[in-house]
């Protein structure tokens, strides 16, 4: 009898260990029922990073991780931050620059786990990223690029010196309002973003104005032109000196010819540009987005 209550005991005391033992490896699902999983092993993450043949702008990159993988995580160093994406993937630097690549791989609990990063450089830009602007650094003879029109009879005097095109008055205030510019024409591709820069230097001006505008008509002698997208990077007012870079972002509608115009001028009277004009050099816009 007493054998057969300590085998009953034991028999008991094995079942519920047992039962223990299939709880803490099993977890709930949505549905309130159990699934087995075995352990977990740590992953060590590893991806490669190899050039396209013939592109010096593409690269090929791809989780390497061993185990048992459910996603992988990107971030490919151009400011977008890390996503999820594919296991291997081909990514584009269109601009020359040093770029770090970062992935996680992620294991079927859920955990991330990093790899070490890596860094990849271009040298060049893709042609559909190049500067263009003609005679963007105002050396001698780049005049010839940029286009000249005057919309008052009180005209600009443009001069191409020191690597600068440099726009003065013939007098200090002006008898009569000034207003022209100087315009480029250059091919743009719908809803893609384009960024505008440009080195310019003026000393204090009074009743003055500096914009850019990208519009789809030809500037032309004698008339005003405000055409289409503007920013004005020194609105009409009285400014202090300023040695820098003026810039901004902007997209288009429809793919075709548009016409950058840098279109300056000031107010008779009391309007007069800085003794030493304005000088502008430098002057890039480029497509930077896919």
């Amino acid at each position: 009898m007493k054998s057969s209550i300590k085998s009953r005991i034991l028999t008991a005391t094995l079942s519920l260990a047992l039962g223990g033992f299939m709880l803490m490896g099993c977890e709930k699902d949505a549905n309130n029922s159990y699934e087995v999983y075995e352990a977990v092993d740590s992953l060590v993450a590893t991806f490669t990073v190899t050039p396209v043949p013939g592109n010096d702008t593409k690269f090929v990159i791809t989780n390497t991780t061993k185990g048992e993988v459910v996603g992988t995580r990107w971030d490919i160093g151009k400011g977008g931050g890390a996503i999820m994406g594919k296991t291997t993937d081909t990514v584009f630097y269109p601009l020359a620059g040093t770029y770090t690549i970062k992935m996680q791989a992620l294991d079927k609990r859920g955990k991330l786990y990093s790899a070490t990063s890596q860094s990849v450089t271009t040298t060049k830009n893709d042609p559909a990223y190049d500067n263009l602007i003609k005679g963007s650094k105002m050396n001698a003879g780049d005049d010839q690029f940029w286009g000249r029109y005057d919309a008052t009879a009180n005209k600009i005097v443009w001069t191409l010196a020191n690597n600068a095109y440099t726009a003065t008055t013939a007098t200090r205030p002006v008898t009569a309002q000034v207003n022209g510019g100087i315009y480029q024409a250059v091919q743009v591709t719908a809803n893609k973003t384009y960024r505008f820069t440009t080195n310019v230097s003026y000393g204090a001006t009074q009743d003055t104005w500096v914009e850019v505008y990208c519009g789809q008509t030809v500037p032309a002698e004698g008339k005003d032109y405000t055409d289409n997208k503007k920013i004005g990077f020194i609105n009409w007012g009285t400014w202090t000196a300023f040695n820098g870079t003026k810039t901004f972002d902007l997209t288009f509608g429809a793919s075709g010819t548009i016409y950058i115009v840098i279109k300056a001028g000031c107010n008779a009277s009391a309007g007069h540009f800085s003794p030493q004009g304005i000088s502008l050099w430098n002057v890039d816009f480029r497509r930077i987005q896919e």
